[in-house]
């Protein structure tokens, strides 16, 4: 028979009577989940940490204690009748909260605790047990109600862990077969954590960690789960929790203070942005204090490093002070990895102290513009002997350092399928614009070969695999009216459209106006497009904002406003309905590769529906490929290119990128007068306006 049962190492170190614990128990069945150090949340006792939960079909809920392993018998008796009454009590309650485990009035369910110990069984009339390992299949009891439904519903409870709620309650509601409907059921469903999320969240290693995935796999939660853990289990501990998008910090600080249901020490639990800046602290800047090193603020890097590499360029200046930092965290948390130069990365590994607990989150197809990923021993650098200062190996009976995460929750699979083929550009009349080098992209981004397999030079047709998507995507959404494109003749009978379409989504579809957002691929547009949609909006009384101009930048999602972002903004969120207008700029010639980055970038902020639309030729050319999309029925059917043309795509995109960076910063140093109008040409000069400025950040 296989064995099926799974551990999760909820913590780290010298583990001898879990680990006996595992055994035994797969000795006796060949199902379930193991979680060692489980940390249990309960309203009375905030740092409720159960030594070792098991759940399987056979029997249950059953907890194991080790607090009295050693204690003399039976002298120690009421104290462990008394512990475990305490936990008993609280695991009841928790579980009386969750109506799919109740039958009837009663528990599907009851919890067993047993209490482990060297050489004393017994169990007594109070429901209490005490067993040594080899007695523990004496007091194993099964229920009969405990059905396999009730089976799925407590794996369902312990995942959840009643910590992740629906973001809204949307009380609104009248219609089942709205939109507000549809997503309300979406929100309800992405709140439990499938195994692997459940798995990466709670496993512990002294050392680091990398957890990878498609965008909406779960990463942040994932992560916004490891440090409040942490936080309560060694409030002692400095935890660093860090990222690149801006608008996260708002977003993890929401998410820890559900998960731990109390206000954390925010002194202790530093929530904080990589870069930073003089009013808000980030890690750049924290870490410049500490060396006495002169921090640089985003305009003097970006003058001297330009805009693609002034974080890189300030990094790597401070990088050069290394010896001087001190370690000062003890555990560093670091979302959205993909979009962080390597220097900060080592950076991080000098200011964490042993056994260095760096656990960093890394997105397998963010936006197209990294499809490899730095494998460790290049992020963290080397030692004075030339070896890698980190590496990564998954362990027989360990906690795992590497965690992939397999099922995108965001984005249904065909909007995920269309931001694919038209970021690539695999129906675009003048051939891709990239692709993965590396033929297992496809598997790692959840897709399979069709028929035969993938190769260079060959014809594929790529699915993507069941497995990777939630069912309830195709149960309450129509691929129809989910997904549409569509050109227009004129930016005002573009505008108007997308009005009218969110006020009808609004007033007929029962969604939020803070479910919708716009976006603007370029982000010099983005004041007119706001302006322009304000008159549209004021005549319905409609409120609408944009970040950075008219509100904070960092507060992307506002109750009862529809925002308008570009596109750098976007990252980072999500949102019920996206609409891209002005997306003619993503089939541009020029900069293919990045404006079509743009287009993918677009389509997976979306969370059910995304309308795409622009004018002119541009437009009618992306709509062309994506009806080709549609009519393979969301199929990626194409001729694969050679390692050569790969390799030619590549290099035209890495001088490409980088003479967009050295336009960048000479246009920059032109700005800044840091040299004339008269030391370049007047055709640089047109060359930088038309190639840089309309793409700069």
């Amino acid at each position: 028979m296989k064995n099926n049962l799974d551990t999760v190492y909820g913590k780290a170190g010298v583990l001898k009577l879990e680990r006996e614990l595992s055994v035994t128990l797969s000795q006796i069945s060949s199902e379930g989940t193991i979680y060692i150090g489980y940390p249990f949340v309960s309203r009375d006792d905030p740092d409720f940490i159960l030594d070792v939960l098991y759940s399987s079909q056979d029997f249950g809920l059953v907890v194991f204690d080790f607090s009295h392993f050693r204690l003399d018998m039976p002298s120690n008796i009421l104290s462990i009748q008394q512990h475990q009454a305490r936990i008993f009590s609280a695991l009841r309650a928790k579980l009386y909260e969750y109506p799919p485990l109740l039958h009837g009035r009663n528990l599907a369910v009851e919890p067993q605790i047993i209490s482990i110990h060297e050489s004393f069984s017994q169990s007594f009339n109070d429901g209490a047990i005490v067993s040594t390992f080899a007695d523990i299949s004496n007091y194993l009891r099964k229920s009969d109600l405990f059905s396999s439904k009730h089976y799925q519903h407590l794996k369902a409870f312990i995942q959840k862990m009643n910590w992740l709620r629906p973001k809204k309650r949307r009380l609104g509601i009248r219609r089942d077969d709205s939109y507000g409907a549809q997503i309300r059921e979406i929100e309800r469903e992405i709140s439990n954590l499938d195994a692997f999320q459940n798995k990466a969240a709670l496993e512990v290693f002294d050392g680091p960690q990398r957890i990878r995935g498609l965008a909406g796999s779960g990463k942040t939660i994932v992560l916004a789960i490891k440090a409040a853990k942490m936080h309560m289990e060694h409030p002692e501990w400095r935890i660093l929790l860090t990222f690149y998008s801006r608008a996260l910090h708002q977003q993890f600080e929401t998410l820890i203070r559900k998960i731990t249901n109390d206000e954390p020490d925010w002194s202790k639990l530093s929530v904080m942005h990589a870069w930073g800046s003089p009013t808000k602290t980030g890690v750049y800047y924290e870490l410049c204090n500490e060396v006495k090193h002169r921090p640089k603020n985003w305009s003097a890097a970006k003058t001297e490093y330009g805009s693609a590499n002034a974080f890189q360029g300030v990094c790597e200046e401070l990088l050069k002070t290394a010896k001087n930092i001190r370690p000062m965290f003890d555990v560093a948390l670091i979302d959205e990895a993909q979009d962080l130069p390597r220097e900060f990365f080592e950076l991080i590994y000098h200011a964490t102290k042993k056994p260095k607990r760096i656990v960093y989150a890394y997105d397998e197809l963010q936006s197209l513009n990294n499809l490899e990923i730095l494998p460790p021993e290049s992020l963290f650098g080397v030692d004075t002997d030339g070896k890698p200062r980190v590496t990564l190996k998954n362990e027989p009976n360990q906690p795992k350092q590497d965690h992939f995460l397999p099922v995108c929750y965001r984005n249904p699979p065909w909007v995920l399928s269309s931001a694919l083929a038209l970021g690539f550009g695999i129906h675009r009349p003048d051939g891709v614009v990239q692709m993965f080098r590396e033929l297992y992209g496809w598997s790692n981004a959840g897709y399979r070969a069709v028929n035969g397999k993938i190769e260079n030079g060959s014809f594929v047709h790529i699915r993507r695999s069941k497995s990777s998507s939630p069912l309830y995507f195709s149960k309450l959404i129509d691929t129809d009216s989910s997904l549409l494109f569509k050109s227009f003749r004129s930016k005002k009978e573009e505008r108007r459209w997308i009005y009218d379409d969110i006020v009808r989504n609004i007033e007929m579809n029962e969604l939020e106006a803070n479910d919708i957002l716009i976006i603007v691929p370029d982000a010099i547009n983005v004041r007119e497009e706001f302006n322009e949609f304000s008159q549209l909006f004021a005549k319905n009384d409609y409120s609408v904002h944009a970040p950075g101009i008219n509100s904070n930048h960092e507060n992307i999602l506002q109750p009862n406003s529809v925002a308008v972002i570009n596109i750098h903004r976007a990252k980072g969120n999500e949102a019920p309905t996206v609409y891209l207008t002005g997306a003619n700029y993503c089939a541009s010639t020029v900069n293919p590769r990045r404006r079509r980055n743009v287009l993918f970038t677009a389509l997976t902020r979306s969370k059910g529906w995304a309308r795409i639309t622009g004018v002119g030729e541009s437009m009618d050319r992306l709509v062309s490929e994506f009806n080709q999309v549609k009519k393979d029925e969301f199929d990626l059917k194409f001729t694969y290119p050679t390692k050569e043309k790969l390799d030619e795509i590549w290099t035209l995109n890495k001088d490409s990128d980088a003479e967009r960076v050295k336009q960048g910063a000479l246009l920059e140093k032109l700005l800044s007068g840091r040299i004339s109008h008269n030391e370049i040409s007047d055709k640089m000069k047109e060359d930088i306006l038309i190639a840089y400025e309309r793409d700069a950040v």
